[in-house]
């Protein structure tokens, strides 16, 4: 059986290695110190070795400069009595120094002001001359165009222009409307028209009025509906009706695109337009032309054929559109007036004497 170990054995034990522990700590302290010390008083000798030597000479320019010293402060601590000129004079020095530092600090934001302003100009002067630079290639581009017009100009043959010799048409003449309008010249048969639509309207005994008061009238809504299917009837206008309160309708005829004798048509004799313009110098009639903005050149071809030809001629300038407008009352196609419509009231009193007929002005249609 094994022999179990007492306790004092145990405690024993660990006291002595608590005892080697500190013996190691303090003797290796021990050493650090001795070390230390030997380093320190290496150290104060070096230190001792190096100083300069000092000569009584020398401490006594020491001992001179720290009285010298003392007695400054001294009189710095208690500073010497000022006059009241001195102080006046001071505070006018002062108030001077004041101003002028004014005065330097506006010129200096002044400066700064300028320097900003030459900048932006420096800046403004840079894209001046870049615009310059591009207008100068503009520039040089215009002339080029310029010499080639010339050129142009003087290559070509000088134009025979008439000047206009404004009057009046012969009495008894007529008027032959002639529309020019996207390069065609397209004849406006007026008297055509309103016989045409007269022919569709006056057999049709039913779209007249039921009120025995407005038997010589057509009824209003059944008058709309026909004319309105009559829209797309003619094959070189568009026709609008346009019903009045009173009854009266006004017809406007707009001219199809397209419809009508180019200038190289009206060489053929067979043409519709030489046609009209044949009748016109039968009838002793004239010509006026109406010409939109886009067709100028081609009207003065047509003026030129129609001049050789001996016709009378005059021109009006009219809107893109062309539109012509008639009333349907020369043909006695009137309508009922709208239920809510009112004739004018007569004025109250006796009529004022007619005055006199007034010469009718000339009207210089001829050109």
């Amino acid at each position: 059986m094994a022999r179990r170990r007492g306790r004092s054995d145990s405690g024993q034990g660990g006291l002595d290695s608590l005892l080697d522990t500190m013996t190691n700590v303090v003797g290796v302290l021990i050493v650090v110190l001795i070390v230390t010390q030997v380093k320190v008083s290496s150290a104060a000798r070096r230190i001792r070795a190096d100083l300069p030597e000092v000569t009584v000479e020398m401490e006594e320019e020491l001992r001179k400069k720290d009285v010298q010293v003392r007695a400054r402060l001294e009189e710095l601590k208690e500073p010497q009595a000022v006059t009241p000129e001195e102080l006046k004079k001071a505070r006018l020095e002062l108030q001077n120094i004041m101003v002028q530092r004014a005065k330097v600090n506006v010129a200096e934001k002044e400066l700064f002001r300028l320097e900003v302003d030459l900048e932006t100009a420096r800046k403004e002067v840079a894209e001046l001359q870049l615009q310059m630079v591009a207008e100068g290639g503009e520039l040089a581009q215009i002339r080029s165009k310029l010499k080639e017009s010339e050129k142009q100009l003087t290559s070509q043959k000088p134009k025979m222009v008439r000047l206009p010799n404004p009057r009046v048409p012969e009495d008894g003449s007529k008027e032959v409307r002639m529309i020019v309008r996207g390069g065609k010249l397209l004849y406006f048969d007026r008297a055509g028209i309103l016989e045409r639509l007269s022919a569709k309207v006056a057999p049709r005994k039913d779209l007249k009025s039921s009120n025995p008061k407005m038997k010589n009238r057509y009824d209003r809504e059944k008058i709309r509906k026909f004319l309105d299917s009559l829209k797309e009837s003619d094959p070189d206008f568009r026709f609008e009706f346009n019903f009045h309160p009173n009854g009266t309708i006004i017809l406007y005829c707009y001219p199809r695109d397209g419809r009508g004798d180019a200038v190289e048509d009206l060489e053929n004799p067979d043409a519709r337009g030489r046609r009209v313009m044949a009748q016109a110098f039968g009838d002793r009639n004239y010509l006026r032309y109406f010409v939109t903005k886009d067709s100028f050149e081609h009207y003065v071809a047509m003026r030129r054929l129609a001049e050789k030809i001996q016709i009378p001629v005059g021109w009006i300038f009219v809107e893109d559109t062309a539109r012509q407008t008639m009333n349907l009352a020369e043909r006695k196609i009137v309508a009922e007036p709208d239920p809510d419509w009112k004739p004018p009231e007569p004025k109250l009193g006796p009529r004022p004497p007619a005055p006199p007929p007034k010469k009718k002005p000339t009207v210089d249609i001829l050109d």
